[in-house]
């Protein structure tokens, strides 16, 4: 999946994406953030997009708490 939002910060979309592979209860997930930068040769920032991993990471903290209680 891949989910999309507006940088304050840089000013420009970031975007999410999301991967669930595995099989039964082994499973791995991968999440890439992107964008939110507005560098044309290198990355100036990445505030965009550690908040926005940081919040998708804050979720998955909460759903496998509240599965394992």
């Amino acid at each position: 999946m891949v989910f999309e939002r507006y940088s304050m910060v840089g000013a420009n979309r970031l975007s999410l994406t999301v991967t669930l592979v595995g099989r039964e209860r082994d499973l791995g997930l991968v999440a890439i953030a992107s964008g939110g930068s507005q560098a044309i040769f290198w990355k100036v920032n990445s505030f965009g997009e550690d908040a926005f991993l940081s919040q998708f990471i804050g979720l998955v903290d909460a759903i496998v708490e509240r599965q394992s209680a």
